[in-house]
Formats: C-alpha cells, structure tokens, sequence
C-alpha cells in the first residue's frame, strides 16, 4: 500500500544559508532531496514533485520560527474544496481560491494565512496519470522500468500511420505532452506521449539523461509494433530534458527518420558554466565526472537522422548557445540539421511561439517521416 501523502512542500528562512546547506545537506539526501536550483540568496531542495526552499533572511536576521510557506498533501480536490470553504466562512485571509494552473496540470491548491503571517497551501496532486477522454493510457516496458503514457490515434488519414514519440521536460509528464499530441494526432500522426522514469506515471529515479535515452529506446520499439503504426515512418521529439533525451537517444541509432529537440541542454558542462542556477543541482546529481555522457554534442557523430532544433533566444534557464553549437557541431560532423530561433521567446513558449515552432515541427517530420 502507497503510503498516505502529508507533505507537499515548504519555505524556511535562514540566518546564514550556507551554513544551512551544509546542515540540511547531512539528512535531505537520505530522504531522497536534491538541490535542483540555488542564487545567492535561495535554494531549492527536491523530490520528485516535493519541493523544500531555504530562504536567506535579510540582514541575517530569521524572524520568528523561520517558516514562510507551508504546504499540506490534501487526499482529494473536495478535500481542498473543504477546506477553502471552512476558511473563507471562518473569515481566514484567502491568498489564493482553489485553483489550477496551465503551467503545472493535477496540481490543485488553496492558500490563505494563519494569524501569525505564515502562508500555507493544502494541495491536491495527481498521484498517477489520469485517464484522458481521447487517448489510451498505456504502460509501456522501459530499460529495466515500466512507463506510463498515453497513446493518441491519429485524426486523418488511414494506418499504418507515421508515428512520434513524445518527450517532456523536467518535472513534467506525459499529460504535459498532451496538447502536442493532438497537434500530432490533428496532422495524421499517432503519438505517444510518455512520462519518462522518475516522474509521474513511471518507475525509477529521474537521472537527466543517464539510463532515461534506453527507456526511450524501449518505447520506441514498443511503438513500432502497435498493428497502427508504420514502423518506417518513427519519429522522436522532446522539450528541455526530455529533448535532450531524444537526442541522446538518436545518437543509438533506433529505428527512427528524425528527431526533434525544443530549448535542449546539450552541452551539460557548458551549461553548468553558463548556468549557477543549475550547478548545485548537476552537482548533486552526477558530479563533472557525469556530465559528458549526459552530453548530446559529444555523442553527434553517432547521430544518423535529420535533427531539428528549436530554441527561445531569450531563454533564460538553457541558454540558446546550447542549441547554436549542437547545430554547429552536427553540421561539422556531416549530419543533416535545421534550426529555428524563436525571437524573444523564454524557455517556455507563449501560444503563439508554440505556434510557430510546432508548424516548423510538422513540416520538417513531414518532409522526412514521408521519405521512401
């Protein structure tokens, strides 16, 4: 039985933050926590979906107890419902009503503040993927794991059907990857949609990019013998992490015409460099010593499909040079390659730079996908 949830996530504010670290960095990673992302004032501990945020307080002052946010795992949305209500008639201060973002789907929260100023959100979070009205949810074997996902049948024209495996990015799952997927499904392509290990829906541990490329190799020959699918016709697309994945997976040689990265890591140790943000988490994660084999522009001479890439040159998070120099050194390598910068866009894109990129997207995989 899966234990009962309570914590969702909190805040702490601190006197002195590296000296925070270092304590909390004696018990946090027995508990399975990474720091995943850190300025000079915060940083961010994780597991999975659990967040825990150290604070450093102003003029090294921590006022009272520390605490500045709290959030408690509610059992249902009725229960956050509930609880909202009893608040709001109990003339509590309501931060927020319950409420779902676009950003961030199965996560259903209230917040308010208790008397002494504290903010606490009850939280209600999907703990396995939902079922989605117009695909087949599936589990699919990955490289010692099983893999949750969906399958989306294709809206037009007649099996078998030119097929995309679908990637999100970090923190994401396969449900992120449903809007693609009917843009895939509306262009005459079946989809599938995966949650990769370590994330919801899937086994293992997230590993950003280590074993996750041999799940998707898995995947793709589990896709290739749905009755449906024309197993010639396979392509692979992944946004942040998970076209990082993709790419790392391409360069194994599946059975697949092209691959598709969105604002990609590709260069690990240069986005470590490029990146403080990210370095405690990479830091955490796998050392310098693990970077390289997470590195898609060191393995571009094994990649032997078309690639497209496509980034924000406004991106904050992976900035655009990763995508500029995998371009620069796939073509230096030989490999067929074609880009899109996206002008002003960050690293997740507005409607209409999801747009523009997704119809680069469908033509380039219906230029190649459709190749003899």
């Amino acid at each position: 039985m899966r234990p009962r949830p309570s914590f969702a996530g909190a805040a702490i504010e601190v006197s002195d933050l590296a000296r925070s670290v270092a304590f909390h960095r004696l018990w946090l990673p027995m508990l399975g926590f990474r720091r995943v992302w850190a300025s000079p004032d915060r940083v961010m501990w994780s597991r999975g979906y659990d967040h825990f945020v150290m604070r450093q307080a102003k003029d090294g002052a921590a006022r009272g107890p520390g605490a500045l946010w709290l959030a408690v795992a509610a059992e249902s949305r009725a229960q956050v419902d509930q609880v909202f209500a009893e608040l709001r008639d109990g003339g509590a201060e309501i931060l927020q009503p319950p409420s779902e973002f676009d950003f961030s789907p199965g996560y259903y929260s209230v917040g308010f503040r208790d008397p002494d100023g504290v903010p606490i959100e009850v939280v209600h979070r999907w703990d396995e993927l939902p079922d989605i009205a117009d695909a087949e949810k599936v589990s699919v074997p990955g490289h010692g794991v099983t893999l949750g996902g969906y399958f989306f049948k294709p809206q037009a024209g007649q099996p078998p059907y030119p097929a995309l495996v679908l990637l999100h990015g970090f923190a994401g799952h396969a449900h992120n990857m449903a809007g693609l997927a009917r843009a895939a499904s509306a262009n005459g392509y079946a989809a599938l949609a995966l949650s990769l290990r370590g994330w919801l829906g899937s086994e293992g541990e997230s590993d950003q990019g280590l074993r996750q490329p041999l799940d998707v190799l898995a995947a793709i020959d589990w896709l290739a013998k749905r009755p449906s699918v024309d197993r010639e016709r396979l392509g692979l697309v992944g946004a942040s992490m998970g076209g990082q994945v993709a790419l790392l997976a391409a360069a194994h040689k599946p059975h697949i015409k092209a691959v598709a990265s969105f604002f990609a890591p590709t260069d690990l140790a240069a986005w470590r460099a490029a990146n403080p943000f990210i370095r405690d988490y990479l830091d955490d994660l796998c050392g310098p010593e693990g970077l390289p084999v997470r590195s898609p522009i060191l393995r571009v001479a094994q990649i032997d499909v078309p690639v497209l890439l496509i980034h924000g040159d406004r991106d904050e998070n992976v900035p655009v040079a990763q995508t500029v120099a995998m371009a620069e050194a796939l073509r230096s390598h030989g490999k067929e390659v074609e880009t899109l910068i996206v002008a002003g866009a960050p690293h997740f894109f507005s409607d209409k730079e999801n747009g523009v990129a997704r119809r680069k997207l469908f033509d380039f995989m219906r230029r190649h996908l459709n190749r003899a």
